[in-house]
């Protein structure tokens, strides 16, 4: 296997940072020394309109295919260049042993450029060297075990939202190709994320789980980025479009069985536009861990999609061929008279038979365990989504080696961006967290976390795990699935300018005049409205509030890492301390907006031993401020049922 890492030279660290403009890119090999050269983005951006088409023409495909040669020439030339790779590839198609090549990169935009077509010397293509040369990486440290037999249950989900796709052609098609192919059970009809979610889970509590998806949709572009045209859930014959991290949502709880995902769809591997280029829905099942994807960049026709599912399959299925070998079966299925053949694309995640497989565990309270995890590890709360093992690993790697071990906290057993739903839900969610809590303090030495929770929850566990080393990892919005890290329990109060503005305490009267009830809000990512005051509170100008706002105002780029967050922290401790010097003061009222790293971060800032006893509130647009049913963390006192903010008497 030949081998070709790219790399951005700005911004390396932000994968989805592109604008569009000409880049410089950095080429590495085994011997460490970095080629390096410029690529002409905006002469590619002069051929997009073609290449949106089925058959580009000749000029813009011969064009593009001398840009990329060109580009591998340069950044190639100190690596023994382009010449040397191309005569390796095609004297292993000469020969008995086919050569592959391997496409790592680290910038998201580098996967939306038709490799395929790059110009050989011998003015051929490089897509049309046979068997099919090409598969693609995303570029990381991470190696997932390679565990699975070849012999895998297919599950094929079909949707004809947007237009017809001849879903029964490819149903006699997949029935020819695999013999144990069942279309009774084995199909998804009409596919909603839903049905896909129930069909999985059934197939997994039968202990038949599918190990090969195969997915048949139209896909199209929405706001610069592409995704799968699937039927609403909620709107019958209403459009869906499913983009990579809903589908990765979705398939995250099954990613340990999945050995393949095949999309039979337009622009299935378009990672986007300019501006938009968040990765394709292939991306993010590459990324997400899954050993195979097969994707088409652009558009896919329909006799293409069927020739290629015919082949796939037949060949896993019924010569028992490898994935990458039924992927060149399919390839070669192909005719050359569109580019499916130039947009068909296989994305491979790096494998190693030896590389054990770090633990996956899902907690539950009364049952130990496993007595062989390892003291340092990782905590996946699991409350309003899944995070796929795949990117705790991409996040840990260098600080923990090669697949750490995951204790998956998901209280409530389903998850949902509703939930918790109720007060009866909210106490599980606080009763399982002590619980792990519990579990964690007779061996582990440090905690990383990494949460898709309410707020209230992760101060919550935050507070309780204080005497614990944690590391508190956040979830990237900016359209990335990374995770960085937030908070760090080892990282000291840092001298310097403050985390949050000035604030004034109230004066005892005030405190009094409410019952010694005081609010104290975390404005750290938005801004709390005074309107959402005045109606959680009752009154319009609520005489006892305290508010802790982010110096530079509130924002998504206010926590910039563990050192704002340990001001922030600092600054919470001793606001805590000030307001339990107030004469009069009960308790505090807690609202926060904020990352949810920085909420664990605060929670252990709190000590009700010192410190006035805390509500936690937690706020969802449709229903305000509701109490979450803890008691403060104030041992043997009962959890009170919610009251109103007392009016000034």
């Amino acid at each position: 296997m030949l081998t070709i890492t790219l790399a951005r030279a700005k911004n390396p660290n932000l994968p989805n940072d592109f604008d569009g403009q000409p880049q410089q890119y950095f080429a590495w090999a085994d011997n460490g020394k970095p080629g390096v050269a410029h690529f002409p983005w905006d002469e590619v951006r002069k051929l997009d309109e073609e290449f949106e088409r089925l058959e580009p023409r000749p000029a813009a495909r011969e064009r593009m295919g001398e840009l990329l040669r060109r580009f591998l020439e340069q950044v190639l030339t100190e690596l023994g260049g382009w010449e040397f790779i191309e005569q390796k590839l095609l004297l292993g198609e000469q020969g008995q042993t086919p050569v592959r090549l391997r496409l790592r990169f680290n910038a998201t935009e580098l996967f939306s450029l038709p490799w395929a077509l790059t110009t050989l010397t011998s003015a051929r293509s490089l897509g049309a060297i046979q068997p099919h040369v090409l598969q693609f990486e995303w570029a990381s440290n991470r190696v997932i075990p390679n565990t699975f037999s070849e012999h895998a249950r297919v599950l094929f989900a079909w949707s004809s939202m947007g237009g017809d796709v001849d879903a029964d052609i490819h149903l006699e098609a997949m029935k020819r190709a695999c013999p144990g192919f069942d279309p009774a059970r084995d199909v998804c009809a009409n596919v909603t994320i839903p049905r896909l979610r129930e069909q999985l889970t059934q197939a997994t509590r039968e202990g038949r789980p599918y190990h090969v998806i195969h997915i048949l949709c139209h896909g199209r572009e929405l706001d610069g980025r592409y995704g799968l045209t699937w039927e609403a859930p909620d709107r019958p014959r209403r459009e869906d479009l499913v983009d990579g991290r809903r589908l990765n949502d979705t398939l995250g709880p099954f990613v340990l069985d999945l050995h393949a995902v095949v999309l039979s769809a337009c622009h299935g591997g378009n990672p986007g536009r300019p501006g938009d280029m968040f990765g394709g829905v292939a991306h993010h099942l590459h990324r997400l861990g899954i050993p195979f994807v097969i994707a088409s960049q652009r558009p896919l026709s329909l006799h293409g999609s069927i020739q290629m599912t015919e082949a796939f399959h037949e060949a896993l299925c019924q010569r028992d061929a490898r994935v990458h070998d039924a992927y060149q079966a399919a390839h070669a299925a192909l005719q050359d008279s569109s580019l499916d053949w130039a947009s068909l694309q296989l994305f491979v995640a790096p494998q190693d038979v030896n590389h054990a497989p770090g633990q996956h565990v899902v907690f539950a309270p009364g049952v130990a365990l496993p007595s062989d995890l390892k003291p340092e590890l990782a905590v996946a709360y699991e409350m309003n989504f899944n995070i796929p093992p795949a990117f705790v690993e991409d996040a840990l790697a260098g600080r923990t080696g090669a697949n750490p071990d995951i204790i998956v906290l998901r209280p409530l057993g389903d998850v949902g961006d509703a939930l918790p739903s109720s007060q009866d839900e909210w106490r599980r969610a606080l009763t399982h967290a002590e619980a792990l809590v519990r579990a964690l303090g007779a061996f582990a030495t440090r905690i990383h976390l990494f949460a898709r929770a309410p707020l209230p929850l992760m101060f919550h566990l935050g507070w309780r795990l204080s005497r614990m080393s944690v590391l508190a990892y956040q979830y990237q919005r900016a359209g990335s699935d990374d995770w960085r890290c937030g908070h760090d329990s080892g990282r000291k109060f840092p001298a310097g300018s403050s985390f949050f503005n000035d604030y004034a305490l109230p004066e005892a009267e005030a405190c009094e005049a409410v019952n010694g009830r005081v609010v104290l809000t975390v404005e750290a990512t938005l801004p709390v409205g005074e309107e959402e005051l005045a109606r959680w509170l009752g009154t319009p100008r609520p005489p006892a509030v305290v508010r802790l706002v982010a110096s530079n105002g509130p924002s998504h780029e206010a926590v910039r890492g563990p050192e704002d967050a340990a001001r922030a922290v600092g600054e919470f401790r001793a606001c805590m301390d000030r307001l339990g010097k107030v004469p009069g003061v009960r308790e505090v009222w807690l609202a926060m907006a904020c990352p949810a790293s920085l909420a664990a971060a605060l929670g252990r800032g709190y000590n009700p031993k010192t410190q006035p006893r805390l509500k936690l509130f937690n706020y969802r647009k449709e229903e305000g401020y509701v109490e979450v049913p803890w008691n403060g963390g104030v041992e043997g006192d009962p959890v009170e049922p919610p009251k109103p903010f007392e009016r000034p008497k």
